[in-house]
């Protein structure tokens, strides 16, 4: 029996150094961690992202464009710190009293806080293939206030319409969207008008 538990342990012993790599034969495989992916570039210095209608944010910090030819009720608001939404429309779109309504009920439950100014360029702009606004001056010497109007969507960069502009109690551009807005949207962006 003596030599039955020797041949044992030694068949053992053969197996364990043979697991503990004796045999030499094999390859050693160490795995390489994929490469991470690089991360996107900031976006570039003083070009804030404006555009709801981007997957970005919509939110922004701007200054309001300074003219001489501003608007009078937009000059008004802009001395005393009063926040604005300025909404520009294209009376002709089908899209045009939808978002206006989503406009007047969240401006309704911030009345006497924010004031609403509205923009029809239906007459004087038409849209380019881009989304700029393109102004026909024709006619516009005949409608002061729509060439002051034109004139703030080319200011404040207006791609496209329906387009709001949402100004707070310092003056400054907080909020663009382009397109279709719903109520609720406008008033979660609202309450950071006057905070």
């Amino acid at each position: 029996m003596r030599g039955f538990v020797v041949a044992l342990v030694a068949v053992s012993m053969l197996f364990v150094l043979t697991g503990c790599g004796g045999g030499g034969g094999e390859e050693t495989v160490t795995e390489t961690p994929p490469p991470a992916e690089a991360a996107p570039p900031p976006p570039a210095e003083g070009s804030p992202i404006t555009d709801r209608s981007k997957p970005e944010s919509a939110t922004v910090f701007e200054e309001f464009p300074k003219g001489s030819q501003l608007p009078t009720a937009v000059a008004e608001n802009l001395e005393v710190g009063q926040p604005m939404l300025i909404l520009f429309v294209d009376g002709s779109q089908k899209v045009t009293n939808e978002v206006r309504s989503a406009v007047d009920a969240a401006v309704k439950k911030y009345t006497g806080v924010v004031d609403l100014i509205v923009y029809d360029l239906s007459k004087y702009a038409s849209t380019d293939a881009s989304g700029q606004v393109n102004v026909d001056g024709t006619g516009l010497t005949e409608d002061p206030k729509n060439a002051l109007a034109t004139s703030l969507a080319r200011e404040l960069k207006v791609s496209g319409r329906p387009y709001i502009v949402m100004t707070d109690d310092q003056s400054f551009v907080v909020f663009r969207h382009r397109g279709l807005v719903d109520t609720d949207f406008l008033l979660m962006h609202m309450g950071r008008l006057t905070d």
